[in-house]
C-alpha cells in the first residue's frame, strides 16, 4: 500500500481501518499463533524448494479487501505469499 498510518493510543491493542472507523482488532490464540508460525514455515520451505520466485512474510503486507462494493478496507493477513517483483530490493512491499 502505498499510504500508511500509525495511531498509538499508549496501549498494546492493535487496531484496522473499516470503512474510515478505527476497529480493535481481536488477538488470536496460542494455537492460532502456532499455525501462523507452521504455515509460514511451509510456504518458506516449499518456495526454497521448488526455487520459486515469491516470498512468504508474517504480518508485515496491506492488503485491500472488498467491503461491500468498495475496495478500500486494508487487512493484514497473517501470511502472505508473494511474487519477489512486488517486493523492493529492500526486500519491502
Amino acid at each position: 500500500m502505498k499510504h500508511t498510518l500509525t495511531y498509538s493510543d499508549k496501549s498494546d491493542t492493535r487496531y484496522e481501518l473499516v470503512d474510515g472507523e478505527l476497529i480493535p482488532m481481536s488477538l488470536g490464540t496460542g494455537k492460532h499463533g502456532s499455525m501462523i508460525k507452521f504455515l509460514y514455515g511451509q510456504f518458506r520451505k516449499q518456495i526454497k524448494q521448488r526455487e520459486l520466485p515469491w516470498t512468504a512474510k508474517q504480518m508485515t503486507i496491506g492488503v485491500r479487501s472488498p467491503r461491500g462494493r468498495r475496495w478500500d478496507t486494508p487487512r493484514i493477513p497473517n501470511v502472505t505469499v508473494l511474487p519477489l517483483a512486488h517486493v523492493g530490493s529492500d526486500g519491502k512491499p
